[in-house]
């Protein structure tokens, strides 16, 4: 049903997620890694199913705060893990997409640097690398020195403000990050992202730490956003 109302609308679709650590394919256990693997197996099956071109988020560790770093042994099962899922992806026509998060939700990838050495070891061109502004302002050195270092490997981008609500009422330098979007040659999806209660189920209000609502109209906040998108990508031409 999905499918055939995006085919309708002439939508195009995207799916996302996170792993629980239960199923962490980071880990040094073996069961979870497992667990961790059938839950992306069936994500992306899932998400090639109702038409999706592109599976994104935290897919290579547990979605939440670590209490130590990342071992060698967990890296080598999550770029076990990914490379494994790049195929099947490229068998089902789907992208895979590995999320740069801040500090705060992984252990693993928080720097366009640390995902181009991970993606350069999984060595699959189907797996690619998701650049989110909202990460990107707490972790990186600049935007478009990010950009640069990240180069053909960028396959998805979020769009998110410094506080995760209107576009350009923040601190993310948008002229600077649309212009090196543009030098780079980025054809790909252009996806707002902003979070309230009003939108989210329970769960993922307490995983995002959604306590305050930057919004209460979407309808509103989506307009919004598109014009300025548009604004800033013409600009940057």
């Amino acid at each position: 049903m999905m499918k055939r109302v995006l085919e309708e609308s002439g939508v195009a679709a995207s799916a996302s997620l996170g792993l629980p650590f239960d199923a962490d394919v980071s880990s040094e256990d073996p069961e979870v890694v497992a667990r961790g693997e059938e839950r992306l197996s069936r994500s992306i099956e899932l998400a090639a199913a109702f038409g999706a071109r592109n599976l994104c988020g935290i897919l290579y560790s547990g979605f939440g705060k670590y209490r130590a770093p990342p071992t060698e042994a967990g890296r080598s099962n999550s770029v076990e893990a990914m490379r494994r899922l790049g195929r099947r992806g490229a068998e089902l026509g789907v992208q895979v997409n590995l999320e740069v998060v801040n500090r705060y939700e992984t252990n693993l990838l928080n720097t366009a640097e640390q995902a181009v050495a991970f993606c350069d070891d999984v060595g699959e061109e189907n797996v690619r690398i998701h650049l989110d502004t909202y990460h990107m302002n707490i972790e990186e050195r600049g935007f478009a020195e990010a950009v640069r270092t990240v180069g053909h490997r960028l396959g998805y981008v979020h769009l998110g403000e410094s506080h995760r609500g209107y576009l350009g009422t923040g601190t993310v330098p948008w002229p600077e990050f649309f212009a090196a979007l543009r030098a780079s040659g980025y054809s790909g999806p252009l996806t707002f992202e902003s979070f309230s209660n009003k939108i989210l189920a329970p769960y993922v209000v307490d995983a995002l730490c959604v306590w305050r609502n930057a919004w209460e109209d979407s309808d509103e906040l989506a307009r919004s956003a598109r014009a300025y998108i548009n604004e800033q990508w013409a600009a940057a031409a």
